[in-house]
């Protein structure tokens, strides 16, 4: 999982988004998916508090669920398998770090750092939201019918430029500024893995005849153009994302509107749409 995201939500990102890249299920493609029911004004507020509420109960709820349910359509009986062979299915390094950010938090407060905790809070957790979604063009999906299965990776994802230098771009974007190495070897287990192998995949593509492009700005290709398809978008149908309403106006009076905002906003306190 993402390092600034793996806090306060978890996927199956090889499973939910690598298999199904540009796909319906993809788990990126729906990954604002909950906010864009949420009127334009407030959609950057509510969803802060939507993962503020992830990060004080809704991922402890979701994770002990997670832990102990026995086979179902989550967690597809991993916990259960772990108890039968004996082994525990307990996820030490998740409790390890959910309970260290909750001292940090209490400490903050004591301590009267609550404002700076929080202003660190919102700038990781948008840098982050935003950087999950900067290295695919989900409104266009190149050769969808191919079988070759690294031809469609390598041509449905771009890498990325933050500050210039490979090395520390490779630590700010999380090891995915690379992201077609990432994608083409999803199993490598470091960014630096991705940073040293692209040169090869780079031989190899110009060898096969496929085009090699050069990664894309952060700042002034990528950024503007996720706000303003995700945060600057009328409000829409989650799933469908058809507009709901003819106005900004009307979005932003209709109690229906306030409604969901508000549930929207209590369902991170149960940690929906966590894990």
């Amino acid at each position: 999982n993402y390092v600034g995201t793996g806090f306060t939500g978890l996927d199956g990102h090889v499973l939910l988004h690598h298999v199904f890249t540009q796909k319906d299920a993809d788990v990126k493609r729906g990954f604002f998916g909950g906010m864009m029911g949420v009127p334009r004004l407030f959609r950057i507020p509510a969803h802060t508090l939507h993962k503020l509420g992830h990060l004080t109960t809704g991922m402890l709820i979701r994770g002990y669920d997670f832990e102990t349910d026995s086979d179902n359509r989550e967690n597809q009986g991993v916990s259960l398998k772990l108890r039968k062979m004996g082994l525990s299915p307990c996820n030490w390094g998740f409790w390890s770090m959910q309970a260290l950010l909750r001292v940090e938090l209490v400490l903050a407060i004591y301590c009267g750092f609550f404002w700076s905790w929080l202003a660190q809070f919102v700038l990781s957790l948008w840098m982050n939201t935003l950087l999950v979604v900067s290295s695919h063009d989900f409104t266009q999906i190149i050769e969808p019918d191919t079988k070759d299965w690294a031809r469609f990776q390598l041509l449905n994802a771009h890498d990325m430029v933050i500050l210039g230098n490979p090395w520390i771009d490779c630590f700010l974007g999380a090891g995915l500024v690379q992201h077609r190495a990432h994608h083409i070897l999803p199993y490598q287990k470091s960014g630096w893995a991705n940073h040293y192998s692209e040169k090869f995949i780079e031989a190899a593509v110009k060898e096969a005849g496929l085009p090699w492009l050069p990664p894309k700005n952060l700042f002034t290709e990528i950024l503007p153009d996720i706000i303003n398809r995700q945060l600057l978008v009328p409000m829409c149908d989650p799933v469908s994302r058809k507009q709901t309403y003819p106005s900004f106006a009307a979005e932003h009076l209709s109690p229906s509107a306030w409604l969901y905002t508000m549930v929207y906003i209590a369902k991170g306190l149960s940690g929906i749409g966590s894990v």
